[in-house]
């Protein structure tokens, strides 16, 4: 599948979920997320919320018990949409690099797509206020790090890495490119993400040549 199918394909999926989720409440998650993504959690207010999804502000506590619910099912429904996407398994008949590269592709084709969750995501990754359901999203990275990085050790591919420190790597170059682009101060396109996959795999491969 090229990067065209594989944005068309996540677009459909976002689209579809977002079809299938009420009106009002789609609203003030899309509300929720420029504004978490702006100025993070404790610098957003119920009412602003209410009034950029126009909504009354009364409306929120029909769909969200308090402030915390609503950044934890917001974080929920992009990191889910994230982990489906990005997380899904590879080939088997992928070499151990083009794991890498399918993984890394994936992850651009997200974050070019969806810059703002990306970033919002980062934010509020070590957010207090998220809850035990949240932070169990993000076991799934680590569970997929994991074993990508114990097959490229065992298969000797890569230098004797922790899988933290691959993920830290990739979500820091990946978040990165967002940031840098949101501010103009980069082209994020296709070149640029290639560019970027060689320098990481280089960083991690036993033979960088």
């Amino acid at each position: 599948m090229n990067i065209h199918s594989q944005r068309a394909t996540m677009e459909t999926a976002v689209s579809e979920k977002k079809s299938s989720t009420d009106d009002k409440r789609a609203r003030l998650l899309d509300a929720a997320l420029d504004l978490f993504e702006l100025r993070g959690f404790d610098g957003v207010a119920v009412p602003e919320i209410a009034a950029k999804a126009g909504v009354a502000t009364g409306t929120v506590y029909r769909y969200f018990a308090s402030k915390e619910a609503l950044v934890n099912a917001l974080y929920r429904y992009w990191k889910g949409i994230y982990n489906a996407f990005v997380l899904a398994p590879v080939s088997d008949r992928l070499s151990v690099r083009g794991k890498f590269s399918a993984y890394w592709q994936r992850m651009m084709v997200f974050a070019r797509t969806y810059p703002r969750a990306v970033r919002f995501m980062d934010l509020h990754h070590h957010g207090a206020y998220l809850d035990d359901e949240s932070r169990a999203l993000s076991r799934t990275y680590a569970e997929v790090a994991l074993a990508f990085v114990t097959e490229a050790r065992t298969a000797g591919v890569i230098r004797p890495l922790e899988p933290t420190l691959v993920v830290a790597l990739m979500w820091g170059a990946a978040t990165g490119l967002v940031k840098f682009a949101s501010q103009g101060a980069l082209a994020f396109d296709a070149a640029t993400a290639a560019t970027m996959e060689d320098a990481l795999w280089r960083a991690i491969t036993n033979d960088p040549s």
